[in-house]
């Protein structure tokens, strides 16, 4: 399924915020562009080149590689109707952005919880290592 078409989404695979962002996308991306992937598999390393400390990457079908609230602006900015909320929040500058998304990156297991194990890891729009 990993096609020239498709944009992939490598996310904390047990972060149960990630996990749960995942399968609402999974559910609005009704073209079926995303696929998902963990940021340190081996797929992510050998796409991205390094391991990243970051809760959520974005490499589009492109390509380019979007990170932090950048990633998540674009994400937004793909699917219908969660797109008005993107350009919204386009207007607040990128550092602000990204220290907001570090202050919830950061407390995220404590506020949401963590998985033994990445449960999407077996739904068909995961990329097997």
């Amino acid at each position: 399924m990993n096609s020239p078409q498709h944009h992939v989404i490598f996310i904390d695979g047990i972060c149960v915020l990630c996990n749960r962002l995942s399968k609402t996308l999974i559910r609005l991306d009704t073209k079926k562009r995303f696929l998902f992937s963990t940021i340190d598999s081996r797929y992510a390393k050998k796409v991205l080149g390094h391991q990243s400390t970051d809760s959520i990457i974005v490499r589009n079908y492109h390509g380019k590689v979007y990170t932090k609230s950048q990633a998540i602006l674009w994400i937004m900015r793909q699917l219908p109707y969660v797109n008005i909320i993107g350009v919204f929040f386009q207007i607040i500058p990128t550092p602000i952005l990204d220290y907001m998304y570090l202050l919830i990156a950061k407390r995220r297991y404590h506020w949401f919880g963590k998985y033994d194990n990445c449960p999407i890891q077996t739904h068909h729009r995961f990329i097997k290592d």
